[in-house]
């Protein structure tokens, strides 16, 4: 391990003992943070209000002095950690500040935002002003970063885990950076992820005597994605994983679970999580670095339009507008460091290049996920590679499209996968396009997924997705029953089938192996209720392809030549994953190839 590492001498019950002390900080409403005191002064009054959210019932205490809100503190909430919490502390500030409730939800936490607004306003009512009238006062948006200036070393665009990562790194070698993103919350897709990692040689693989190497990995990553992906950038992303993950907690504060998981493709366990099972624990930890660092401005709500070249078709500067107020900007650099995500939520252009992924198909990618920084790049001669390959994720919800957390459970070897008819019909540790295009043949394309009360207690899963798990009990997507038969009827499952298949598996599971699909990890039988069963579907959750790049992240042409001053990475980047992309393997490339395109960006300043 000494070649992957310049701290291999930091143990694994030392790294674990520093993840604990790494508490997540960062990205919390201030509303939150505050106590619901009641009162702020005198003749001041508390008011509450109560509405739903993403994450079910929301509550807010508006505290009045006079006819002016003073504070509004939250009293009750489940909104998504750094993600409708942002949007929450954004809205909260808008409206005290500006006395008025004539804002815009915040883009990327739209529900939430909406969520909040009617809780405000509900409180707002009951103190016997009226909302309808404060929503026709002066209208109130986020204001751009104060003195922001357009003359830069770097620009990146995108404020996902790929746009922070070559962010920081630029700004830690002492250069001018600014980091733009179109929506009103940073994070992209990697804050709706599960910020699952790859790292061959972990503490974990020491510790449990698993053997693993840079190689392995690669040959994993090549082999999942059927040898289209190219070798070279592959071998970037696994060479760079081990200080890429040191980088995260030494210089970013993140903090990981005192557990890896097993993915599907891989040939061994090597994936870590971040402490709260989510990518919010690795970008609020991020954004917190960011806020430290004078030579850093990040500007949200600012959108990229266009990328400026000089006569010899060098990248020179970028323009860009910000969607709140309307200013428009020519910033200028010596590099542009494009790390906008892939365009799973564009579906124009999904159809354009694989006509299969239609409106049918919903989307578990950030809304701002829309493909525009390959069509800037494009427009300038940057060559597209591999965009026919579009991964879609096979456990998601069957309405809203969103990846189920518990669906992990599938991961967390407790879980089998059957259908309609009550029988398997995959091996629950295949890849994930195995998996999902083996559910489009099951009975409505739906597939399922059965585990008991024993699996769910032995896993964090209930505790750490509560707020899933109810809502999707209140929406029959999940079912508990005391029988299998109890947790079959909602869903008309064929419960004397799905005994029999239940029976069955807790044999093989007796025996130590799986005749019928060859189970790769641990078998853990299902005895005794009560018993869930979660209902799913695929979802498009990754686009493979993107701009052609090299290993040191600059963007080629269609003539396979580096275009001056241009660096992609993250999903903004095709031609690593080939035609399918091994879970855990994007949160590594975003930070491998982030901070590769922000050490060479820099480097040209």
């Amino acid at each position: 391990m000494s070649n992957l590492s310049r701290r291999n001498f930091i143990t694994g019950g030392a790294i674990a003992a520093l993840g604990g002390t790494l508490a997540l900080a960062g990205c919390a409403p201030k509303g939150e943070a505050a106590a619901a005191s009641g009162v702020t002064g005198e003749g001041a009054q508390s008011w509450t209000g109560t509405s739903n959210g993403k994450g079910g019932e929301l509550s807010v205490e508006v505290i009045t002095e006079g006819d002016a809100i003073a504070r509004i503190n939250i009293l009750k909430s489940r909104e998504s950690y750094g993600v409708g919490t942002a949007g929450i502390d954004i809205l909260s500030d808008l409206i005290v500040e500006h006395q008025t409730l004539n804002v815009d939800t915040v883009s990327g936490a739209t529900v939430s935002s909406m969520a909040f607004l009617s809780a405000v306003s509900d409180a707002i009512d009951a103190s016997g002003m009226k909302a309808s009238e404060w929503k026709k006062r002066d209208k109130a948006v986020p204001q751009a970063p104060e003195g922001l200036e357009t003359d830069v070393d770097v620009v990146v665009v995108g404020a996902g885990g790929a746009g922070y990562a070559a962010a920081l790194t630029v700004a830690e070698a002492g250069k001018k950076v600014v980091l733009l993103e179109k929506l009103g919350i940073t994070g992209g897709d990697t804050i709706l992820s599960g910020g699952a990692m790859a790292v061959p040689g972990n503490w974990f693989q020491v510790k449990e005597g698993i053997d693993d190497s840079v190689e392995k990995m690669a040959e994993d990553m090549i082999v999942g994605g059927d040898n289209v992906g190219d070798p070279e950038l592959v071998n970037v992303i696994c060479q760079g994983a081990y200080n890429a993950m040191e980088w995260l907690i030494f210089e970013g504060g993140v903090a990981w679970q005192p557990y890896q998981r097993f993915f599907g493709g891989h040939s061994v366990s090597r994936s870590l999580i971040p402490e709260g099972n989510e990518g919010s624990g690795i970008i609020c930890k991020l954004d917190k670095r960011a806020e430290a660092l004078k030579t850093l401005t990040v500007c949200r709500n600012t959108k990229a339009d266009e990328l400026v070249t000089d006569a010899s078709g060098a990248v020179v500067g970028l323009k860009a507008t910000n969607t709140a107020t309307g200013e428009t900007y020519d910033f200028t650099s010596k590099a542009v460091i494009l790390a906008a995500g892939g365009f799973g939520s564009n579906v124009e252009m999904r159809m354009k290049y694989n006509p299969e992924m239609d409106e049918k198909i919903l989307s578990t990618d950030s809304v701002g996920a829309t493909g525009d920084g390959h069509l800037m790049a494009e427009k300038i001669g940057a060559n597209l590679i591999d965009m026919q390959y579009i991964q879609t994720y096979p456990t998601c919800d069957t309405q809203t499209g969103a990846l189920l957390y518990v669906g992990n459970m599938r991961l967390e070897n407790r879980a089998i996968c059957i259908n309609k008819e009550g029988d398997r019909f995959v091996e629950e540790m295949e890849r994930r396009d195995v998996i999902s295009n083996a559910i489009k043949e099951q009975t409505d394309g739906i597939g399922y997924m059965i585990f008991n009360q024993e699996g769910l207690d032995a896993t964090d899963i209930a505790t750490v997705n509560a707020a899933e798990m109810d809502g999707l009990f209140g929406r029959n997507q999940l079912v508990k029953g005391e029988t299998i038969a109890e947790a079959c009827e909602p869903f008309g499952i064929d419960a004397a089938e799905l005994e029999k298949t239940v029976e069955t598996w807790n044999g093989y599971c007796k025996d130590g192996a799986d005749p019928d699909f060859n189970y790769r990890a641990t078998l853990n039988p299902i005895e005794g209720g009560p018993y869930y069963i979660l209902a799913y579907k695929p979802s498009v959750h990754y686009t493979m392809g993107g701009l052609h790049i090299n290993p040191d992240a600059q963007v080629l042409d269609n003539d396979g030549a580096p275009i001056p001053g241009l660096f992609a990475a993250g999903e903004q980047a095709g031609h690593k994953m080939g035609t399918n992309r091994l879970g855990s393997c994007s949160i590594t490339d975003v930070f491998v190839f982030g901070r590769v395109a922000g050490a060479n960006a820099a480097a040209l300043a």
